[in-house]
């Protein structure tokens, strides 16, 4: 019996680092990816980016989901949030899993 990591159906851990490349380029790219979280600048519209983010793997079964609530209880910041480099072109997304 193989009791080898399937690494999510890439076959090895260079397959899956590829994959999860593959998805940034200059429209859309994973700033930084917790266990839970994930925060997303992208160009595209929010609803590609929703379906981009769901071609990343994710450690749950329902996978990454847009974050609609408030980040913070006080926060005045809008959601998404420009992006400090690319405010006219991008924003930024919080994902959750």
């Amino acid at each position: 019996m193989d009791k080898s990591l399937p690494f999510l159906g890439y076959g090895s851990p260079e397959k899956l680092e590829e994959a999860l490349n593959a998805e940034n380029g200059p429209d859309f790219m994973i700033i930084r990816e917790t266990l839970l979280n994930a925060i997303v600048c992208s160009s595209l519209s929010i609803s590609d980016t929703v379906a981009r983010m769901a071609r990343v793997p994710s450690g749950t079964t329902y996978g990454w989901v847009i974050y609609e609530g408030d980040i913070f209880p006080n926060d005045v910041d809008p959601h998404p949030g420009p992006c400090a480099e690319h405010p006219e072109t991008h924003k930024h997304y919080l994902f959750n899993c």
